[in-house]
């Protein structure tokens, strides 16, 4: 596929990835002179007529969006039984591997991103595309910070197939984020991406997904069933504004949703900016590119959203019901002297919330008492405790023991602190103990190990930047493989999975292709581009290019001439320039062709023949007498070798120009 020429601009450079339904490659539009991504759909979608017809319709539709946060298509097209789309390329990671290479990203740098999602998604609504596949992996976050939304027109071009259940009662597409009424089989609106952006900032919120399963069905279903884990609950560091955000957006009732992907971005921004952390303002892009002020949302609108969240939150928390009902009720509750149900339920539950404090303070207090009196009057002290936080291991055993004490090694990853020195003590100095006491010491184990990815079938510069993001050096060398392609990463070690010291180095051995062996080069001359590919794929020799020239041998469209001669000896694994034809092409002429025979007595079964550039054709069959003369007017193209046979055997043979 290497060198392959779509629509005689756009040429695929490397192999980027695959996917269930494509393989990406990235391309060279040679007419513009930029890199394009080219996505060509795999042969069992190619096959399916209908699918076919959507996902050209949706695709061309997709590619009217132009907007700063979505990845741009720029062609759809069909060649050689292969449907492509030509999009932007993006430099950069998808988000997933960025979560997957992070974790859970902090709150000013998720937020910045899911807001720029946002603005994209609420793009598209507005001009009547619904993504329904929306997932960090269709998420590109490039060189320059920005956050782009792609996989418009295969999404929604297969939305039937792969977002409902099929009569095997399996379900197909991204489970981890789908929504609730996708797993159900109804309508699929604008708030099914609300759903699933919902989840996404969850994921980047928590650096883990709301639901999890053995089986792609048993994750289905909890969207429809299952009890989401509240973010704050997991990181603590998130504000429970946020938190609410995120549970509203996965509501299981689309009508209790954010009523648009701007509504979801307005409420982002106001905890956001109105939080007590020092936040940055969000820098918005707008659809030509530009950065505009965080006031974009409407400062108004914004305190709103932050007034109103702020004052439901505790009571959202306490209630297990639907949230506009439980509004409905609220003001339905209102008393005469303006204060609500619901305001004097808070006012409780901040008194409980605060004797619960009080006690579990109290219990604290005790326990270190406790702990303390046994430490100065327990019996049997007999030493006070040294000090050996910044001590080698096993110099502060030693001390340790010498003081009669047993010791109890806790390891712990550090950054900051060398391996095998001491960084706490469960005693502190000076403390009573008494012979035989355990002390507790935390000792460095170094920084921690890293996670060593698999870059098997990456290519080469894919992989070097794959490792090099996770701070890990590359050793490369070469090997023959009938495997994997030429610049396929085909062995590493570690292998993925593996774990190893930050800064290691990972050995990839990157393929060369099969091994050359000698091939006789086939005559492409007088073959259509499409052929003439076909026969250099079957001698294992790849395109390098195809130029266009003019030509008076050969039509329009056809090979005229090629960069190794037909029929010598090359190896596997060459490349061949194609040179074809822009016309004229031949010229039709007419030559007068004479010819005796020898007086020999006898006569003779005379044939003659003409080729041309286009084909060889009887052009005289019959009996003649010794010494007659035979006159014949010949048509041809260009040129034409005139061959006489008598009575079977070649005797003559004349060019005529």
């Amino acid at each position: 596929m290497i060198g392959k020429l779509f629509n005689n601009r756009y040429e695929i450079k490397e192999k980027l990835g695959s996917g269930g339904t494509s393989i990406v490659y990235r391309g060279l539009d040679t007419l513009l002179g930029r890199m394009v991504t080219i996505k060509i759909l795999r042969e069992e979608y190619a096959s399916n007529e209908d699918f076919v017809r959507r996902f050209r319709r949706e695709a061309q539709a997709v590619a009217s969006l132009s907007h700063g946060n979505i990845v741009s298509v720029y062609d759809v097209g069909y060649e050689e039984n292969m449907h492509y789309i030509v999009m932007e390329f993006v430099e950069g990671e998808s988000l997933k591997e960025y979560i997957k290479r992070k974790g859970a990203l902090e709150i000013n740098e998720a937020c910045n991103i899911i807001t720029q999602i946002l603005q994209g998604i609420q793009y598209a609504h507005e001009h009547g595309i619904i993504h329904r596949d929306i997932k960090p992996h269709n998420i590109l976050l490039g060189v320059d910070g920005r956050a782009k939304v792609t996989d418009f027109g295969i999404a929604v071009g297969m939305s039937d197939v792969t977002m409902t259940y099929n009569t095997s009662s399996k379900i197909l597409g991204s489970v981890h984020y789908i929504s609730p009424e996708q797993v159900q089989g109804q309508a699929v609106t604008e708030k099914s991406d609300i759903y699933s952006v919902g989840v996404v900032f969850y994921e980047m919120l928590t650096g883990q997904m709301p639901f999890s399963g053995d089986a792609p069905i048993s994750i289905a279903m909890q969207h429809v069933q299952g009890e989401v884990v509240q973010p704050h609950q997991l990181n603590p560091n998130i504000p429970m504004g946020l938190s609410y955000v995120v549970m509203r957006a996965m509501r299981k009732n689309p009508e209790s949703r954010y009523e648009s992907a701007q509504e979801m971005a307005e409420a982002i921004y106001a905890v956001w900016n109105g939080g007590s952390q020092a936040v940055r303002p969000f820098n918005a892009v707008s659809p030509s590119g530009e950065k505009r002020n965080a006031g974009y949302v409407g400062e108004k609108r914004a305190a709103s959203h932050k007034e109103n969240y702020e004052k439901d939150y505790d009571d959202y928390q306490e209630e297990d019901e639907d949230e506009e009902m439980y509004f409905r009720r609220r003001r339905e509750e209102g008393g005469k002297n303006g204060v609500s149900a619901a305001g004097k339920r808070r006012t409780l539950n901040g008194g409980r919330i605060a004797l619960l404090v009080l006690m579990a303070l109290l219990a604290l207090t005790i326990v270190w008492a406790a702990v303390r009196l046994i430490g100065y009057f327990g019996g049997d002290a007999s030493t006070t405790m040294p000090y050996v936080v910044g001590y080698d291991q096993q110099d502060a055993v030693a001390l340790l023991q010498e003081h009669g004490l047993q010791v109890n090694i806790i390891e712990k990853n550090s950054s900051d602190i060398p391996q095998g020195q001491v960084m706490s003590q469960s005693i502190d100095e000076g403390q009573a103990v008494s012979e035989g006491q355990v002390v507790d010491l935390t000792v460095s184990a170094g920084e921690p190990l890293v996670d060593v990815p698999s870059v098997l079938g990456y290519v080469e510069r894919i992989a070097i930047t794959t490792l090099n993001n996770l701070g890990l050096f590359t050793e490369i060398s070469e090997e023959y493989s009938d495997e994997y392609a030429k610049g396929e990463v085909m062995a590493q070690d570690p292998q993925g999975g593996e774990q190893i010291a930050p800064g290691g180095t990972v050995a990839l051995v990157i393929s060369m292709g099969a091994e050359a062996t000698p091939v006789a080069m086939p005559d492409l001359r007088g073959k259509t581009v499409n052929e003439a590919r076909q026969l250099i794929t079957d001698a294992g020799l790849f395109v390098q290019e195809v130029k266009y020239g003019e030509s008076y041998d050969y039509d329009e469209g056809y090979v005229y001439d090629q960069s190794i001669a037909a029929n010598s000896q090359t190896l596997t694994g060459e490349y061949v320039t194609l040179y074809v034809s822009q016309g004229p092409g031949p010229i039709l002429k007419t030559g007068m062709f004479t010819y005796m025979l020898p007086i020999d007595g006898k006569s003779h079964e005379i044939v003659i023949t003409s080729q041309d550039v286009y084909e060889t054709t009887e052009v005289y069959n019959q009996t003649v007498h010794f010494g007659e003369t035979i006159y014949i007017e010949i048509e041809y193209y260009n040129r034409s070798v005139v061959t006489v046979y008598m009575d079977g055997e070649p005797v003559y043979t004349e060019n005529m120009q």
